[in-house]
C-alpha cells in the first residue's frame, strides 16, 4: 500500500527543513481553541483517498466488502466485462516494452463501516475486522472477483493436467501456478484461521439482507449471487481433484423467473463469457478482433526481459523459454499466469474511503461521469427494509408499496440515469409537499436526507408504512391519470369525468407538477376507500377541474405565473398560528381523510379574491390585456377552447363569437384538445412588424399582438407564408377553412390557391370540420380593417366567454 503519511516518531521527512520548530507547533495547537482543532481534525479526515492494486485491495487482511441493500443487482453487459479484461491484456503487451505499465481501471467509493451499521442480518462476533460499505463501484469489484476465481480455475486445471514427468519446466510453471493461485485465492476469500468446514473461509464479497458471515454452518448465510457464488467456488477450489472444470450447482433449481432468480443466473453466464473470452485469448489457432482480448504470445513473453524482471522480479530460466516456445500447454499456461500476475499487481483502482455515508454519496456525485447515480428512493430502500421483520419483507404491505414505485422507476428510468432521476423527482417533490409540506429541491443530497429524516420522525411501524403507502400513491397518480389523462376513474357525471381529463391534460402539459401533491390526496382517498367510491370519484375529478380553471383564471389574468406555485404551498403546508382557513391535515393514519371538495373550492375562490380576480368584469379587464401568447401556449390554447365552448360567430358584430345554446358546440374535453381543428395557435396580425398591410399602431406596445383578441385556433396549413400575409388575404383562408359547402369550399380554396396559399385539405374535409371553427368562421365574416381597437374589443368578449366556462368550476 502506498504510505501517504509520516510513520509516528519519525522527525522529519527527507523534504522537510530540519530546523522546523515541532516544540512551537505543538504548543501553538495546544492553544488553538479546541473547536477549531476538532474542525480542522473532522475536515483532514472527512475522507481517505489512494491507489491500490487488485491484490492489495481484495487481499487486505481482515476485510469484507459489503454491499448495502440499495445498491442494484449486478448487471454489467458482455461488452463491458470484455473491456475491463481486453483493458488488461493490453496492460499485458505494453509491460513487454514499458516496465512501469499499469492499468488504472476507475474509482470506487466504500464507507468504512466502523459501528456494523450497514451490515444487516448479523452475527456481531463474526463479522471480518474491517468492513467496507461499497457505494460506487460494486459492478466492476464484482467482475473483478469473477476474473480472479475463473484465472484461479483455468492456472489451477492447466497446471495439474501437466506430466509429472515434465522436467525442469513442468516443475518451474507448476511452482508459479501454485504461487499465483495462492494470491488469487486470497482476492476472493479470508481464511477466518477456523470455524465448521467450508465455514471456516469467508466470501471476501456479500451482499445485505441475503448473507451472512459466520464461521459456524447454522449461522452463515450466502443466498446473494456473488455470496452464494463465492462460497460454492471455495468449496471446489478446495477439493483435492483440482483438474476438473468448475461445475456451478444453480441457487434455484428448474426455471425461475424472478429477479433473484435472474440475478444468480446474470451473474453464473457472466462468469462463464470470462471463461470462454480467456480461453480465446491464450488459443494459438485464432486471431483476436481489436476489441478483444488479445495478449501477447508466449514467444513474445519469453523474449522480454522487461516484462520478466516487472513481473516476476528476474529472467525465466532458459529451459523455460525453450519448452513455452516448443510446448503448447506450458506456453498457454505461461500466458494466463503472466496475465494473472498483471492484474494482481499492476492493475489499479483509486479507493476514495468515506467516515459517512453521506460524504461518501456526495463524492460519488461529484466524481461520477459515467455510472448511473444512485437516487435518494434507492438510498432509502434499507429503512423500508428495516421497519419490517426481515424474513417478512416480501410478504409486507411495505414491500408492495416499494414494488409499486420501483416499477415505475425502471419503467421510465431503463434508458438512462437522468430519466431514472427525473423519474424519482417527479415522485418525490410531491410527496414531500403532501406529506408535511416541505419544499424539496432536486439535489441527490437533500432528497436522501429529507427521505430518511422525515421517515424517522414517525411514530411506529404502523406510521411508517403509511409513509410508503403515501409515496407509492403518488407514484400510482404521477403514472396513472397524470400521464394518462384519458384514464381517470369513472363516474357517474360524464361531463365532469371529460373536463377533469382536459384539465389534466394542460396541467400537465404546461408542468404544472405543484398540484400533483393536493390531487394526489383526493386521487388517494378515491383509491383506497372501501365506500362511497362514486362520491370519492366526483370529489377527485372536481379537484382536477378546479385546479385547471385556477390555472386559467389565475395566470390569464397575470400572464406569468405571479406565485400560483405558493397557493398550493400553502394549501399543503401547516398553518401557522394567527392563521385559519382551509389545510390539508397531516395525512397521520388515514390517506382516505381530506377536506371536503366545496372547501378547496372556496379556498381557491378566496386566492382570486385577494387578487381582485374574484368578479368577472374585473378578471375580464386584467386578462384582456395579457399576452398571454407569450406566457404559456399550454395556458392560450385553454382559454382560446373556453371562449369556443357552445359559442357561434356573432351575426349582429361580424367577426365576434357569442354564447349560442348549451350544447351546441362542447369544446372542453380532451378530444378537442388533441383535435388537428386546434392544433395551431395562430396570430390574425403577424407577430413581427414586418409584415405589410396591417395597422401600425397594433405594433405600438409590444405585448398587443399577443393578446386573445389577436389570437385564434386553427388546423395546420401547408404553406406556412400564409401567416404573414395581409388582412384580405388572411380573411380569405379563414374563409376557406370554415366554408359549410362542398361549393363554396372548393370555390375558397381556389381562390386562396390562386394567392398563393395551399390549405392541404380537400372540401369534404373542411366542411366536416368547419362545426368546430366558430373563432376562425367569426373572422371570415369580418369585412372592415383588423385595428387595434378591434383586436381589444375582440379580447374582452373572448375572456368574458372564457370566465364563463371556466369560473363556474370554482364556484364562482
Amino acid at each position: 500500500m502506498f504510505q501517504r503519511r509520516r510513520a509516528a516518531g519519525c522527525p522529519h521527512s527527507p523534504n522537510e527543513p530540519k530546523s522546523r520548530d515541532y516544540r512551537a507547533e505543538s504548543l501553538k495547537r495546544q492553544t488553538e481553541p479546541r473547536n477549531a482543532r476538532e474542525l480542522h481534525l473532522e475536515t483532514r479526515e472527512i475522507f481517505d483517498a489512494a491507489p491500490y492494486t487488485v491484490a492489495q485491495y481484495l487481499s487486505e487482511t481482515g476485510q469484507g466488502l459489503y454491499i448495502p441493500p440499495y445498491q442494484r443487482a449486478y448487471s454489467w453487459e458482455s461488452n463491458k466485462v470484455k473491456r475491463l479484461i481486453a483493458d488488461v491484456a493490453h496492460g499485458v503487451e505494453q509491460i513487454t516494452k514499458f516496465p512501469e505499465s499499469i492499468c488504472f481501471i476507475g474509482s470506487v467509493i466504500a464507507l468504512r463501516d466502523l459501528q456494523y451499521s450497514t451490515v444487516d442480518p448479523i452475527h456481531r462476533p463474526m463479522v471480518p475486522a474491517k468492513v467496507m460499505s461499497i457505494i460506487d463501484g460494486q459492478q466492476r469489484m464484482t467482475t473483478l472477483l469473477l476474473l480472479t476465481t475463473v484465472l484461479h480455475e483455468e492456472i489451477s486445471i492447466r497446471a495439474n493436467r501437466l506430466p509429472k514427468s515434465g522436467g525442469e519446466a513442468r516443475d518451474w510453471c507448476f511452482n508459479q501456478a501454485v504461487d499465483v493461485t495462492v494470491r488469487l485465492t486470497d482476492t476472493f476469500e479470508e481464511d477466518m484461521r477456523y470455524g465448521e468446514g467450508d465455514f471456516r473461509f469467508y466470501p471476501r464479497m456479500i451482499r445485505s439482507f441475503h448473507d451472512v458471515w459466520s464461521r459456524n454452518k447454522g449461522e452463515a448465510q450466502y443466498e446473494s449471487p456473488i455470496g452464494y457464488y463465492l462460497h460454492q467456488y471455495g468449496k471446489y477450489r478446495r477439493d483435492e481433484t483440482g483438474s476438473q472444470d468448475y461445475k456451478h450447482i444453480p441457487f434455484v433449481e428448474g426455471e425461475a423467473e424472478d429477479a433473484n432468480a435472474q440475478a444468480h443466473k446474470h451473474l453464473e453466464l457472466t462468469r462463464t463469457f470470462i471463461r470462454r473470452t480467456l480461453r480465446q485469448a491464450v488459443s494459438l489457432s485464432r486471431q483476436a478482433r481489436e476489441d478483444e482480448a488479445d495478449l501477447p504470445s508466449a514467444q513474445a513473453m519469453v523474449e522480454s526481459k522487461v516484462l520478466q524482471e516487472a513481473l516476476f522480479n528476474s529472467p525465466f530460466p532458459d529451459f523455460v523459454i525453450d519448452a513455452a516456445r516448443e510446448d503448447d500447454r506450458i506456453g498457454a499456461l505461461l500466458r494466463l499466469i503472466v496475465f494473472a500476475n498483471y492484474l494482481l499487481n499492476r492493475v489499479t483502482v483509486a479507493v476514495v474511503t468515506s467516515k459517512h455515508e453521506d460524504y461518501g454519496f456526495d463524492m460519488f456525485e461529484a466524481l461520477n461521469t459515467t455510472g448511473q447515480p444512485l437516487t435518494a428512493i434507492e438510498t432509502f430502500k434499507p429503512k423500508a427494509i428495516k421497519n419490517e421483520p426481515l424474513k417478512e419483507w416480501h410478504e409486507s404491505e411495505s414491500y408492495n408499496h416499494f414494488d409499486t414505485i420501483e416499477k415505475y422507476l425502471d419503467a421510465q428510468g431503463a434508458s438512462s440515469a437522468d430519466k431514472r432521476q427525473t423519474a424519482t423527482d417527479n415522485i418525490l417533490i410531491p410527496f414531500a409537499l403532501l406529506n408535511d409540506g416541505t419544499r424539496l429541491s432536486k439535489r441527490l443530497s437533500e432528497q436522501r436526507h429529507y427521505l430518511r429524516t422525515a421517515f424517522d420522525k414517525e411514530a411506529g411501524q404502523a406510521e411508517r408504512r403509511v409513509f410508503l403507502q403515501a409515496l407509492a400513491q403518488v407514484t400510482k397518480f404521477v403514472s396513472g391519470p397524470w400521464a394518462q389523462p384519458e384514464k381517470l376513474p369513472e363516474c357517474t357525471d360524464d361531463a365532469l369525468r371529460k373536463q377533469a381529463a382536459l384539465c389534466a391534460q394542460v396541467l400537465r402539459e404546461a408542468k404544472h407538477d405543484i398540484v400533483v401533491a393536493p390531487l394526489t390526496r383526493y386521487y388517494a382517498s378515491h383509491r383506497l376507500a372501501q365506500d362511497n367510491i362514486d362520491e370519492r370519484a366526483r370529489q377527485f375529478l372536481t379537484a382536477v377541474r378546479a385546479c385547471g380553471a385556477f390555472y386559467g383564471l389565475w395566470r390569464g389574468a397575470f400572464g406569468s405565473t405571479n406565485g400560483i406555485d405558493n397557493v398550493y404551498r400553502k394549501l399543503m403546508g401547516a398553518p401557522a398560528a394567527d392563521e385559519g382557513g382551509l389545510r390539508f391535515m397531516r395525512f397521520g393514519r388515514q390517506l382516505t381523510e381530506v377536506p371536503p371538495i366545496e372547501e378547496m373550492l372556496s379556498y381557491l375562490r378566496q386566492q382570486l379574491q385577494e387578487e381582485g380576480l374574484g368578479e368577472k368584469d374585473r378578471w375580464v379587464a386584467r386578462a384582456a390585456e395579457t399576452p398571454v401568447y407569450t406566457s404559456s401556449r399550454q395556458l392560450t390554447k385553454l382559454l382560446l377552447l373556453a371562449a369556443s365552448n357552445d359559442s357561434t360567430p356573432d351575426r349582429e358584430q361580424p367577426g365576434l363569437v357569442t354564447l349560442g345554446r348549451q350544447g351546441v358546440l362542447s369544446t372542453l374535453n380532451l378530444e378537442r384538445w388533441h383535435d388537428e381543428a386546434f392544433s395551431t395557435i395562430e396570430h390574425v396580425a403577424p407577430k413581427g412588424s414586418g409584415a405589410s398591410g396591417w395597422e401600425g399602431k397594433l405594433y405600438d406596445e409590444p405585448g398587443t399582438v399577443h393578446v386573445l383578441g389577436n389570437l385564434t385556433l386553427l388546423p395546420r396549413v401547408e404553406n406556412s407564408s400564409a401567416h404573414q400575409r395581409s388582412w384580405p388575404i388572411k380573411r380569405l383562408m379563414f374563409q376557406a377553412l370554415s366554408a359549410t359547402t362542398v361549393e363554396e369550399a372548393e370555390k375558397t380554396l381556389a381562390q386562396a390557391a390562386h394567392e398563393g396559399i395551399e390549405i392541404g385539405e380537400g372540401a369534404e374535409a373542411i366542411i366536416r370540420r368547419a362545426r368546430y371553427l366558430p373563432l376562425v368562421a367569426a373572422l371570415a365574416q369580418r369585412e372592415e380593417d383588423w385595428s387595434v381597437e378591434f383586436v381589444r374589443e375582440r379580447s374582452q368578449r373572448l375572456c368574458g366567454m372564457a370566465w364563463d366556462s371556466l369560473a363556474p368550476w370554482l364556484g364562482l
